[in-house]
């Protein structure tokens, strides 16, 4: 998610090297490999609770239910895409109609980065093929510590663990989960300004990793890109994805770099409108990813905060997180841990995921093996912060 009343801090940034803008920066670039992958960090969601809450009750937003969970004393709302799993109800499944939209990123110098052609980052297939043909997409038989959760994707795989109680054979809701009903838009072009651009020496490709400013990059995308895709269905109850190969976002300046994903929300005339952006990953300059793990980290906390204002109680100094936040993001304690996931004679590496139960101090866990995590890191719920 980006950053707002449910955002992950910036703490724990590397010292990193300045780099030269755009117009300089083909001669002299920074090496990216003294950069941070971060996600979700960098710009204010444009939606309130009750707006939210609004746009869920009238339909007018992905299928979502709300529920109330406590933790001592106190209580937190939250909202989660899909059916409420602890619900019984005739068929649990939900599906999310998701559009793959390709982003052209274009700098005046005559620098551009495409998910749309193969490289020498991989010249077997561009960062768009391995992504349609990736376990986000596509369906497979999937394990956690030896237990089948289903012929799923992989986010709905992790959907199911996370509330296995529920969702395993002999619980009340065995068909739950959250499929993504995919198709692939064309590419849109983004013409990047001078004052919002940067770029780093990369290992492959064109031996640059672009960047643009994170605020001024959401901006374009919620105020020109999104209602320009709308003639070819994207709305407010769909959940467009906007797909980029290596090329990131800085916060404010390139000292904040970088950010490999996020996922947002804002208000729109017919609801409210979530959506994702990650970056298909093949540079080797950033350790803990490569190819979907951006991606799977996106999928899973939309699926999880697609308001991106879920509270939780604080928690922190773990995964990407220095200092404490206090929200529902499934995907920010367990940055940089990803598994392998064979798919077409391809090797994939999604990232593992935190469960319900590990933000809201569970015991048992309603997860699977009673586990806190999808690959079972997490054996015992998050530790209060501070």
């Amino acid at each position: 998610m980006i950053c707002g009343t449910s955002a992950l801090g910036i703490g724990g940034l590397l010292a990193l090297p300045a780099a030269l803008p755009a117009s300089a920066a083909a001669a002299h670039p920074a090496p990216a490999r003294h950069l941070k992958a971060l996600y979700d960090v960098g710009v204010h969601p444009r939606i309130t609770a009750a707006q939210a809450r609004a746009s869920e009750l009238a339909a007018t937003t992905v299928p979502e239910y709300t529920a109330t969970v406590k933790v001592g004393a106190k209580s937190f709302k939250y909202t989660i895409v899909g059916k409420n799993p602890a619900v019984k109800v005739t068929n649990a499944s939900t599906t999310v109609n998701a559009e793959i939209v390709p982003l052209i990123m274009k700098f005046s110098n005559g620098d551009s980065w495409s998910p749309t052609t193969a490289d020498s980052c991989d010249p077997g297939a561009s960062a768009l093929s391995r992504t349609q043909n990736s376990p986000i997409v596509k369906t497979k038989l999937t394990k956690f510590g030896g237990t089948s959760v289903g012929t799923v994707q992989v986010t709905n795989a992790f959907q199911r663990a996370e509330f296995w109680k529920y969702a395993q054979p002999t619980g009340i809701n065995p068909s739950f989960g959250v499929k993504l009903a995919f198709k692939t838009l064309n590419p849109v072009t983004i013409n990047v300004p001078n004052a919002d651009r940067a770029e780093f020496t990369a290992g492959c490709g064109n031996g640059l990793l672009g960047a643009a400013e994170i605020n001024w990059l959401d901006n374009h995308l919620q105020t020109v890109v999104i209602p320009s895709l709308a003639s070819q269905g994207v709305g407010s109850t769909t959940f467009p994805i906007f797909l980029l190969h290596n090329f990131v976002e800085y916060i404010g300046n390139t000292s904040q770099c970088c950010v490999l994903g996020y996922h947002n929300t804002f208000n729109t005339s017919a609801g409210a409108q979530t959506y994702g952006l990650a970056m298909y990953d093949n540079s080797g300059d950033f350790a803990g990813s490569s190819d979907i793990s951006a991606l799977s980290h996106e999928v899973g906390e939309w699926q999880n905060d697609p308001n991106t204002i879920n509270p939780t109680p604080s928690w922190g100094n773990i995964g990407q997180v220095s200092g404490c936040q206090a929200n529902l993001e499934v995907g920010d304690p367990l940055s940089g841990t990803t598994f392998n996931d064979a798919l077409g004679g391809f090797t994939y590496h999604p990232q593992e995921l935190a469960f319900f139960s590990w933000f809201y101090h569970q015991s048992p866990s309603l997860g699977i093996h009673g586990w806190y995590s999808d690959l079972g890191t997490f054996r015992t719920f998050a530790a209060p912060c501070p």
